[in-house]
């Protein structure tokens, strides 16, 4: 399925991500683990944490329809330090409501501990997606 977020974001290419599967309301992509992506002590950093669970959460939201869908919060809970790469997130929805949908997504690292969960809320805009 052709999705918006795979072929408009940047972030996903200069994060070096790749949106492995997406459909209606469910994605999973991954992300390497370099240099690039850890912090000072060696472990994902956060924030790249965060961009990966971001990214597939809007991959999913964004999966078969028409106007975009954008976040209004997002919380995370970090469980563990994630070493060993590539991270892959899976985001799966929980509600939809006529504007509002809710989001769980669970963050993996190399060796498939969850790293990571996170609870994404987004609003259906009525801001068409260009091609």
């Amino acid at each position: 399925m052709e999705n918006y977020v795979a072929d408009h974001d940047k972030l996903v290419r200069y994060l070096d991500m790749t949106i492995e599967e997406v459909r209606k309301d469910y994605a999973k992509v991954s992300m390497p683990l370099t240099e690039h992506h850890r912090n000072g002590w060696g472990m994902a950093h956060g924030g790249a944490i965060f961009s990966l669970a971001d990214v597939a959460f809007g991959a999913a939201a964004n999966a078969a329809t028409k106007t975009a869908v954008v976040c209004l919060t997002t919380t995370v809970e970090f469980l563990r330090p994630g070493k060993v790469g590539p991270l892959a997130a899976e985001a799966k929805i929980v509600r939809a409501g006529q504007h509002i949908m809710s989001y769980d997504v669970e963050v993996f690292d190399g060796l498939g501990a969850l790293i990571a969960k996170c609870m994404c809320t987004g609003f259906l805009t009525n801001v068409l997606l260009s091609e």
